[in-house]
């Protein structure tokens, strides 16, 4: 009787280390998966992750660092097409078949201009569209569909609209908070806030 329960004893971890093994192994076998990374960089940028197919497990976090050869360019980051991240920052591998396009920020184009005043005892304008034009990505001359004009610079990371015939106004903000945030604006001794939404 002692001998049998003695067996039985000795039976319960011989068991246990036996399907410890089978879990060991199994994990091995059937890991965390990993995910394709495709980047694709425009001339004129540097940095990593390189341009390529890059492997990572799920849930590695990857560093994004990426600056403009000129550095007053803007870099942006564009995830899957849809997302926008600035040049530096990071992605959390959740998924496959992500790409990153990155790519120098160009603002030249057309937008709908929405102006907010801080006083808000003043009306501010109704919405507008101006036009950005230029012979490069860093500075060129715009028009307001209203018939002012001024000159845009996007410098550094940072936009500034200065017109020359309308009340002294000048426009600024972030050069990638364009279309998502809002700016600053000062002229016709007003302040406030403005977005813009591309057209």
């Amino acid at each position: 009787m002692r001998r049998e329960i003695k067996g039985k004893r000795i039976g319960f971890p011989v068991g246990a280390v036996a399907l410890l093994g089978l879990l060991v192994s199994g994990s091995c076998k059937f890991g965390s998966p990993s995910y394709t990374l495709d980047v694709v960089i425009e001339a004129g940028i540097t940095g990593t992750p390189e341009a390529g197919k890059h492997t990572y497990t799920e849930l590695t976090t990857v560093t994004l660092n990426y600056t403009a050869v000129d550095i007053v360019e803007t870099v942006e980051v564009l995830l899957n097409g849809t997302i926008r991240i600035s040049g530096t920052g990071s992605v959390i591998m959740y998924g496959d078949g992500y790409t990153l396009n990155v790519s120098l920020v160009d603002v030249r184009g057309a937008y709908k201009v929405t102006m907010t005043n801080a006083n808000a005892s003043v009306p501010a304008p109704d919405p507008f569209i101006i036009t950005l034009t230029g012979p490069n990505r860093l500075s060129g001359p715009f028009t307001d569909e209203r018939g002012f004009h001024g000159t845009w610079t996007a410098n550094s990371g940072t936009l500034i609209l200065a017109y020359w015939d309308w009340d002294f106004y000048i426009l600024s903000m972030g050069v990638l908070d364009l279309g998502s945030s809002a700016g600053t604006f000062t002229g016709a001794g007003q302040s406030g806030t403005w977005t813009a939404v591309k057209q």
